[in-house]
């Protein structure tokens, strides 16, 4: 990736949801199973403008990392297994600096690995403490490698799309 900087203007929740729909039934007889699905969107926000008001040097995009947090038991008690759920779509506002001399690519690798590497540790920290509170043992979801997760993404859709051409 050549040179660039990417700053980040601001952070937040955008959305939050813990749901504990069993709570008076469950036993804490084993470890519940836990799925865990991410997902990352990015929006280029037009018209933001920079600290100098200038522009055309950079660009502003909202990165949404979006994880949702499902944990399961086997208890007779529980028809759908359900212990809890819970979801955040953690956001932030970055800029990207001498945008208009990346490459598609470069921009997609900021926007896909360094924003969701940055937000990160800020959702991880907002899901342990609402499954604490929820009744639950701090949900510490293990560290992802968002570079790993896009080159997995970026070889699938050039797979759906040879194979789609080969149709």
């Amino acid at each position: 990736m050549s040179q660039h900087k990417m700053k980040i203007h601001g952070q937040y929740i955008k959305d939050l949801s813990f749901e504990n729909p069993n709570s008076p039934f469950l036993s804490a007889k084993e470890a519940p199973g836990i799925n865990v699905m991410v997902n990352i969107n990015s929006v280029r926000l037009e018209g933001a403008e920079g600290e100098e008001g200038e522009n055309e040097e950079k660009s502003f995009h909202e990165i949404t990392l979006h994880i949702e947090a499902k944990a399961t038991v086997k208890d007779e008690n529980i028809k759908d297994g359900i212990a809890f759920i819970c979801e955040t779509k953690y956001c932030g506002i970055f800029s990207i600096e001498n945008f208009a001399e990346l490459s598609a690519e470069e921009i997609r690798q900021a926007l896909f690995i360094g924003g969701p590497t940055f937000l990160f540790p800020f959702a991880r920290e907002i899901i342990a403490r609402v499954t604490s509170s929820g009744g639950f043992p701090p949900l510490m979801l293990d560290p992802i490698d968002f570079e790993a997760m896009y080159k997995q993404q970026s070889q699938q859709q050039k797979n759906t799309v040879s194979n789609e051409n080969f149709n």
